[in-house]
């Protein structure tokens, strides 16, 4: 065989060879995992937050506390982007006593492997706030534990992404580790909880804006304080009559023993029955919170509707 055939052959093997090897995986994820020392509803009202890849901005939202939107721990998914790709998240913190100037800015950035899901820990922290309108740190750094740092994280540092990874993040007032089960009880009260038991009498009110409504609050545990979503039910089975349900997300308030609390869960009544054959009517109530680990409590109780209106 010449020598010039047997070559050509040893170069086909070769490409063939190497065809048939794995390819290198072109996207990857990255997920930044964002967590705050500053409490939403006390030191943060606003969190104005910009997701940018390949230097394309892809998310520009704001948060706030009001909306029940502004909760931690929270992730932020770059999903499915070409190996290489520049990722960056830029955060702007207000109080609610200054609305234009932030208390906190803070910048990370790094880069997609192709083929990898990683995770990109950000934290909001108390060392780098400041009063509205002071000095922070020069750009393009980044306040990082009291100082100023350039906001690259190096890919190859980075853990692999884990749905567990906010387990250990942040301790949660009203979701403590091993907590147990979820609890609801229902109550009622428009500023505070005030417990009842099943056929006390609530007061029915008139609505500012029409309708009329009772004041439905609860206590519960071993539920996220932040960004657990309420559902209010209730049921007249006297007039087989179903109440249109209510739907919230709010943050919860601290309660003692180990509770937490939310008041002021405006339940309006009236719908396709009036008011006037409601009135003094038994009404099942049922609410239920299901928090961001989709984890759910529900609590009952029955209520005597007032003979009067407020």
């Amino acid at each position: 065989m010449r020598p010039s055939l047997l070559a050509a052959l040893a170069l086909c093997f070769l490409i063939l060879a190497g065809c048939g090897g794995a390819p290198r995986p072109l996207t990857g994820t990255v997920v930044i995992g964002l967590t705050s020392e500053l409490r939403a509803g006390v030191e943060l009202d606003r969190l104005r937050m910009v997701l940018r890849a390949g230097g394309e901005v892809l998310r520009d939202d704001v948060l706030t506390h009001k909306s029940g939107q502004l909760f931690f721990p929270r992730e932020l998914f770059f999903r499915d982007l070409e190996d290489g790709t520049a990722v960056e998240i830029s955060l702007e913190a207000f109080g609610a006593e200054d609305a234009e100037r932030p208390v906190l800015v803070r910048a990370a950035s790094t880069r997609v492997i192709g083929g990898r899901e990683l995770l990109l820990r950000v934290r909001l922290e108390q060392e780098c706030a400041v009063a509205p309108g002071d000095p922070t740190c020069p750009a393009p750094q980044t306040c990082v534990a009291g100082g100023c740092s350039a906001p690259d994280v190096d890919p190859r540092r980075l853990e692999p992404y884990s749905a567990s990874w906010s387990a250990d993040a942040v301790p949660d007032a009203c979701k403590p580790a091993g907590g147990g089960e979820p609890v609801v009880v229902v109550g009622e009260g428009q500023a505070d909880y005030f417990a009842l038991e099943d056929l006390d009498e609530v007061q029915v009110e008139a609505g500012p804006q029409g309708g009329y409504h009772i004041f439905v609050a609860i206590r519960l545990k071993n539920l996220r304080q932040s960004g657990s979503i309420t559902v209010v039910n209730g049921a007249v089975p006297e007039l087989g009559y179903t109440v249109e349900p209510l739907r919230v997300i709010f943050t919860l308030d601290q309660d003692e023993g180990g509770f937490c609390k939310l008041a002021g869960l405006r339940f309006r009544l009236d719908g396709e029955r009036t008011i006037d054959e409601l009135l003094g009517k038994v009404v099942d109530v049922e609410v239920t919170v299901t928090d961001a680990d989709g984890d759910t409590g529900t609590g009952r109780r029955k209520v005597t509707l007032s003979q009067t209106i407020l």
